[in-house]
């Protein structure tokens, strides 16, 4: 008998005072029937009829499997059944309902944590997809911060999961509280935990010093347990599920700006699941139990210790920056921020550049370019001088006499280089050597002599070689031009 049936036929004899016969009647079904459900106080019971199925006689196999190895899982069951003259023959699908049966249920019973205000503050990250940064795309990750009394939350949006990112972010979520909790718990992020966990974990020296600073018992989970920071867990998945689902960024700067608003405008004004109110009230009672933060702010800079580049430059976060010539090749300290990069060379700022998320960019600043050209500059007259007095006793007095005239020797002295390398050493030392007979200092003397020299030899002039890539052109220094070819034109 339905039960539907039984409590249709009590309401017509109690409510409606119909006899058996008219109940009967009216529902189509024998008088019998009428007086069994009138007779039953409580509602019939439904039982399923059982029944068979091709796997009853392989039920002691598969109980003293599981007995043996509680872990195993049905498609091996399945094998070892379907071995020997009465193999089972069937699918996996029945194995795998009857293991759920008699499979031991194992698993953790988990027990509710209670949070006085101003006791705790849960931390951890969180991945958001990634946008375009310039020519790159880079990672967005969720830095997720709440409290544990007041479920306020705090939400800020990075490039990097790095140490100095982790430790920014939690002094800024520490800032927007406008105190400091009694613990900060977290899991085992390589910014915070060095090795171990849990109670064994050792702390890294950096974030220790910050939770001194602020006076906060740092509280390692154990690895692989994340119901032990349940709270900011939640936190995460409402961030992505709430915050981020069904909403598209096109860069960073939208994720930047969208933060605040969706951390002051939803969440932390809306009704929590948990403690039936919202974040922003609660936490103005606990607002009252949080540590004041103390007037000098931690620093939060990332430090590295680099060496100069012999081109004058220092690589952080795979962009390179410039610094100043003079301290290429010595060993410098970056400290890097969330927008700016300083270079420090012995205790003082060298540079200061404004930091780039894109990648593989060069970053010179004009006042560096032009110290590395006067340098270059100086550097190649001097190597131009030595170079042109190496070249013999001929090429020194040459020299000396140029320095003696009212003209700019480099010029001189680079065009006499050249000369060399088209006409060979021997034969610019000799026309050196007739321009001195001659008393006449010029470059441009020197070569009217090797010119004529080769017209007479009836050899054909040499041409200078021109540089095909356009990179080598840029890379050429010259220099003023010397008035005095006017004098000799015109005087």
């Amino acid at each position: 008998m339905k039960v539907s049936l039984w409590a249709e036929i009590r309401r017509l004899h109690e409510i409606e005072k119909l006899s058996a016969r008219a109940i009967a009647t009216r529902l189509q079904c024998s008088r019998h029937t009428v007086r069994k459900a009138l007779l039953m106080v409580a509602p019939p019971r439904q039982t399923l009829e059982s029944r068979s199925s091709v796997l009853d006689p392989y039920h002691p196999r598969i109980d003293a499997l599981i007995t043996k190895y509680p872990e195993l899982s049905a498609v091996r069951v399945l094998e070892e059944i379907a071995q020997g003259p009465d193999a089972y023959t069937g699918s996996v699908y029945p194995i795998r309902r009857y293991l759920r049966t008699i499979r031991p249920v194992s698993g953790r019973v988990y027990q509710e944590v209670h949070y006085e205000p101003g006791e705790a503050l849960q931390v951890d990250w969180g991945e958001c997809g990634s946008v375009p940064v310039g020519q790159t795309r880079r990672r967005v990750s969720v830095f997720v911060a709440v409290l544990c009394y007041s479920r306020m939350i705090y939400v800020e949006f990075t490039l990097a999961q790095r140490k100095a990112e982790f430790y920014r972010a939690l002094v800024d979520a520490l800032t927007f509280y406008a105190g400091s909790p009694r613990k900060v718990i977290f899991d085992n992020l390589k910014a915070a935990v060095l090795s171990g966990s849990g109670r064994h974990a050792r702390l890294h020296p950096e974030f220790a010093a910050l939770c001194g600073h602020y006076c906060m018992e740092p509280i390692a989970c154990e690895r692989r347990d994340p119901e032990s920071k349940g709270v900011v867990e939640g936190g995460v998945r409402y961030v992505k599920h709430n915050a981020l689902q069904g909403r598209s960024f096109g860069c960073f700067e939208d994720y930047v700006h969208f933060a605040p608003r969706w951390r002051d405008g939803i969440a932390n004004v809306r009704v929590h699941a948990t403690t039936r109110q919202r974040p922003v009230d609660r936490f103005e009672y606990e607002r009252g139990k949080l540590r004041p933060l103390p007037l000098i702010p931690f620093d939060t800079d990332e430090v590295i210790a680099t060496v100069a580049s012999p081109h004058a430059r220092v690589r952080f976060d795979g962009n390179r920056y410039s610094v100043p010539p003079e301290v290429a090749r010595k060993p410098l300290t970056l400290r890097a921020g969330r927008t700016e990069l300083r270079v420090m060379y012995e205790g003082q700022e060298v540079a200061r550049h404004t930091r780039c998320y894109d990648k593989a960019q060069l970053l010179c600043l004009p006042d560096h370019q032009l110290a590395a050209l006067k340098m270059r500059r100086r550097r190649q007259n001097r190597e131009r001088q030595h170079e042109f007095d190496a070249l013999g006793p001929e090429a020194r007095r040459f020299h000396l006499e140029l320095l003696k005239a009212p003209i700019k020797p480099g010029v001189h002295l680079r065009r006499l280089l050249t000369l060399v390398r088209l006409y060979g050493r021997t034969e610019v030392l000799a026309a050196i050597a007739r321009a001195l007979e001659y008393q006449t200092y010029d470059a441009a003397y020197v070569e009217s002599i090797l010119q004529q020299e080769r017209r007479r030899r009836q050899l054909p002039a040499p041409l200078p070689p021109r540089p095909q890539r356009k990179d080598l052109i840029e890379d050429i220094d010259l220099e003023e031009p010397d008035p005095g070819h006017y004098d000799q034109l015109f005087g």
